[in-house]
């Protein structure tokens, strides 16, 4: 897999510049990202038709380093979401979620007041019922938007932004961002910032989500290395 070995101000220009042309969409792949990659070949499919896969964690940076992979910046999904808020602001863009609950947009709409959002949050189990998948199709054309956040999980949202792209007639850039509109509304507190870096964000959100994280770590830890060895043989 091939990441993004540009800088974040680079990132950042490319995104401005393609927000009102054409839908693409940008992935941040982390350690289960990557452990996910090896048994879902649709997932793979997303990922290399995505613009851009931007390496969203410093344990898969050195990884990344052992497989002799270049890798100049780490850009994590979470601050790439902030910054690009920020800037949707400063230029009074339309920014489209799917996902989040709508106290959350509404926490983003006083604090990026210049924002317009559009919020279409799907039901649970959306994904294995075309009606819902082509409900979000069809909300992303018919509210043409410069950033598209995507905010369903891993392998969902990036399915998804596969799925925009192939339908065609929507515009602006998808951001395959996780919990990112969480951490901004304040819905769930993210690791200090001595913590992030430390590279020790993982370990903040294991200790506060112990029972749906604890066995997901432990699991990647184990299948991760057999993937790093055969790509050093």
């Amino acid at each position: 897999m091939d990441l993004y070995n540009g800088s974040n101000a680079e990132l950042i220009s490319h995104i401005i510049e393609a927000s009102d042309t054409e839908f693409s969409y940008i992935v941040t792949p982390n350690v289960n990202h990557v452990v996910r990659l090896e048994d879902d070949p649709e997932l793979r499919r997303a990922y290399a038709n995505a613009s851009h896969r931007i390496c969203d964690s410093q344990v898969l940076k050195g990884l990344m380093k052992l497989m002799r992979i270049q890798v100049r910046e780490v850009i994590p999904g979470s601050n790439l979401t902030e910054e690009l808020m920020r800037i949707a602001d400063a230029r009074k863009w339309r920014v489209a979620v799917i996902g989040s609950d709508a106290s959350e947009i509404q926490t983003m709409r006083q604090l990026y007041r210049n924002v317009t959002f559009i919020h279409h949050n799907p039901p649970m189990g959306f994904f294995d019922r075309p009606e819902e998948i082509q409900a979000c199709l069809d909300f992303v054309t018919d509210h043409p938007a410069q950033l598209v956040v995507l905010a369903v999980g891993c392998p969902r949202q990036e399915l998804l932004g596969q799925l925009i792209h192939a339908n065609g007639g929507a515009q602006g850039v998808g951001l395959c961002v996780g919990a990112s509109i969480n951490f901004l509304s304040g819905k769930v507190k993210r690791a200090p910032r001595w913590m992030q870096r430390m590279s020790l964000e993982w370990l903040h959100r294991m200790c506060t989500e112990p029972r749906r994280l604890v066995k997901r770590y432990v699991t990647d830890a184990i299948r991760i290395i057999p993937i790093v060895f055969r790509q050093l043989r």
